[in-house]
């Protein structure tokens, strides 16, 4: 079984991706033996009304509800977004949030970032932050959102001891530094775009992090998925169980999942 912690669904503005659609991911999914994949709405991050992908994202996931877990954009600059979170919430069951701030106006540590950081926690979720969707140097012009900034993820850590974060997509982690400000236990990072064996960032950051913070991401669909499941086969010199808490296991402790 895998687990796929680093996967979204829907148009994208600047490229056509194909198996973008939920049946198409459902697709790749069985030919991969993915059982599960956390996805969220590619269209909430470009929609000036982000909860409309929200929406269509669970009305076209309906049919799949126990192979995909929902997560909500939210943007605090947007008017009613504390409302649009109740709703993917509490009538639409999302099980976490995710915010894409350099998308949507706003740094994770101003008061826009801080409001919404707050109600996240204040209910318990878990947080995903995607450092980046494309490589810069092949994105469009109009394409101007930067990276997510490392130094972030560290600030908001300490501001808010409880918060549960999903590092999806990201490379340059110290894991030295992860655990200093507390989230070693209440991080997930997926190895989409690290090294297994060329850096050895994943052994570095197991050694720091502890095995129960690596999960499998595929990137899905900007990526193929091939090669993150060469990652994970370069994993199971690790004995099975730590092997299989990589794989799945990790994902479904940290999202109190069935």
């Amino acid at each position: 079984m895998i687990f796929d912690c680093n996967a979204y669904l829907g148009h994208y503005p600047f490229r056509r991706l194909r198996r973008a659609s939920a049946k198409g991911m459902i697709d790749l999914m069985d030919r991969h033996t993915i059982q599960r994949s956390i996805v969220s709405s590619l269209p909430a991050i470009f929609f000036r009304d982000c909860h409309r992908g929200n929406e269509s994202l669970f009305e076209e996931t309906l049919q799949w509800n126990e192979r995909f877990v929902l997560a909500a954009t939210v943007n605090p600059r947007y008017v009613g977004w504390e409302r649009d979170l109740d709703i993917a919430i509490d009538r639409w069951h999302m099980k976490l949030v995710t915010l894409v701030p350099s998308h949507h106006g706003y740094a994770l540590e101003d008061d826009f970032g801080e409001t919404v950081l707050k109600a996240i926690d204040d209910r318990n979720l878990p947080l995903l932050l995607t450092q980046r969707f494309e490589d810069r140097r092949q994105r469009h012009a109009w394409d101007q959102a930067e990276d997510l900034d490392f130094k972030s993820v560290l600030a908001i850590a300490e501001r808010f001891p409880k918060l549960r974060i999903i590092l999806s997509n990201w490379i340059g982690l110290d894991g030295a530094k992860l655990r200093d400000v507390g989230l070693k236990g209440r991080c997930l990072i997926d190895f989409a775009r690290l090294h297994v064996l060329l850096h050895k960032d994943v052994p570095k950051l197991i050694e720091t992090m502890g095995i129960d913070s690596l999960v499998f991401g595929s990137h899905l669909p900007f990526d193929y998925v091939g090669p993150s499941l060469v990652k994970l086969s370069n994993l199971q010199a690790l004995p099975k169980e730590d092997f299989d808490k990589i794989a799945w296991g990790n994902a479904i402790s940290f999202l109190r999942l069935q």
